[in-house]
């Protein structure tokens, strides 16, 4: 690991504990991947992510975050375990027939911390019903072995929209 890449994983892992039809499922259980598997399973992962928000489906979106994750938010407090991120997706997202939810998500960086983490640095975009993007961001996300598979247990968003 270069010295730039273990400086950003420390800088990136204070910060998040200061703070406190997908074209596949997810591969069910993680060993130990190359660069090339692990870029492709967490690309799977925010497939699925994607799919929960467009079919607005609770179930699969929460293939995504582990028990004890954390998001944290633009605009709304943080959440606390997986549960919490259930119920404000449902509040959120599932129970809102006013608005489409239809993101796409797209990996820049992907790096194993340890053969059990990575983190993610991404960019998503809203887009509407025509494909033309309404408004972007980026993401952070970090992801731990849990039950065998990498799951998101901090993330992290905001959005590149002038206030």
């Amino acid at each position: 690991m270069t010295m730039n890449k273990l400086l950003l994983f420390c800088l990136t892992l204070g910060l998040f504990m200061a703070c406190q039809a997908p074209k596949e499922e997810p591969v069910q259980e993680v060993k130990k991947l190359d660069k090339k598997a692990l870029r492709e399973y967490i690309i799977a992962m925010e497939d699925t992510l994607a799919m929960a928000y467009r079919q607005k489906d609770i179930d699969l979106f929460a293939k995504f975050y582990g028990e004890s994750a954390v998001t944290y938010g633009e605009g709304r407090d943080q959440l606390f375990g997986k549960r919490d991120i259930l119920n404000h997706f449902r509040h959120s997202v599932a129970e809102d027939s006013t608005h489409s939810f239809n993101f796409k998500y797209t990996t820049i960086d992907v790096f194993a911390t340890a053969e059990d983490m990575a983190v993610e640095s991404g960019r998503w975009a809203e887009m509407d019903s025509s494909g033309n993007e309404i408004e972007h961001g980026f993401y952070m996300v970090v992801f731990q072995k849990e039950d065998g598979r990498l799951v998101s247990v901090r993330d992290m968003w905001n959005s590149a929209k002038d206030k």
